[in-house]
């Protein structure tokens, strides 16, 4: 009898002394595990950029043309300081400011708040007064009811310094046109303008792309869904806002973030549209001036 009281006693000691054991790794387990989640991840490192200097390979230090009291267009604040913290492929959308004091390397601009802020010039566009438009020409604006920087392709000028302008890149479901005001746009006149059209041409492909800044070889562009890129010019092919075919003619047309072959079904000089037929995929679309080429 008490020899199997005494074993039974060395059990239950055993039992308590494992359950203990356990309860205790559990706990440790848990401490671990707490530690772990309360841990702070590694902060990024801070990015601290010179004034005028940009992430975009041969955009820093440039100069601006724009003048005390013009409106430019350029991006936000916090865009900027997005950039400059490493965001990867970079997107912006540029709105209409206007310039406080210009300098060599960067400027202070104003938004429609009245809040001031340093950009670097790289990240200007300028608008010259006095610009004057005519039918058919195409002008880099701002959707002015609405919101953003706009190309705009001209369909009525009876004041040439007001033109009325039909939206370019939007949906046809979201299609706008507006009066602009003068003072508040560019015209487009050369290849290598601000606003000009231009496929795009990298290892994973070609896309539509407009030129924001051309420095020596170095274009910045906007691409597709307005990412920011910077691309040698021999990467780059100019398009024409003047259509340089017809009817019937095989070209190269813009679908979503690509150029694609495709048939000229119609185009349309007064509103700057052109439809065309994908090959194959077979899709009729369509396109404005300059989303199509030869």
């Amino acid at each position: 009898m008490k020899t199997t009281l005494l074993a039974a006693i060395v059990t239950t000691a055993a039992l308590i002394s494992a359950c203990s054991g356990a309860a205790t790794n559990t706990n440790n387990s848990s401490s671990s595990a707490n530690n772990s989640a309360t841990a702070k991840a590694p902060e990024k490192p801070v990015v601290t950029l010179k004034p005028g200097e940009v992430p975009f390979e041969g955009m820093s230090n440039v100069a601006t043309t724009a003048k005390a009291g013009d409106i430019v267009l350029t991006i936000d604040e916090a865009k900027i300081a997005e950039i400059a913290g490493g965001a990867k492929d970079p997107t912006a959308i540029f709105n209409n400011r206007v310039m406080v004091t210009p300098g060599e390397l960067e400027s202070e601009v104003e938004d429609s708040f009245k809040k001031k802020y340093k950009v670097a010039n790289a990240y200007i566009i300028a608008i010259p007064k006095g610009q004057k438009a005519k039918v058919g020409d195409v002008v880099l604006t701002w959707w002015q009811s609405g919101g953003g920087m706009m190309r705009g392709y001209v369909t009525e000028a009876a004041n040439p310094a007001e033109p009325t302008v039909r939206y370019l890149g939007m949906s046809p479901r979201e299609d706008k046109s507006d009066k602009l005001k003068p003072d508040s746009f560019i015209v487009v006149n050369n290849e290598w303008a601000p606003g000009a059209p231009v496929v795009s041409k990298d290892a994973n492909g070609t896309e539509f792309a407009y030129v924001l800044r051309v420095n020596g070889d170095k274009v910045l562009i906007s691409g597709f869904a307005r990412k920011l890129r910077v691309r040698s010019k021999a990467d780059l092919t100019p398009i024409s806002y003047k259509p340089t075919f017809k009817v019937g003619d095989e070209v190269k047309a813009s679908f979503m973030s690509s150029f694609d072959p495709a048939t000229v079904v119609s185009i349309d000089p007064k509103t700057g549209k052109v439809k065309v037929k994908r090959v194959r995929p077979e899709e009729e679309k369509d396109l404005d001036f300059g989303e199509v080429t030869k």
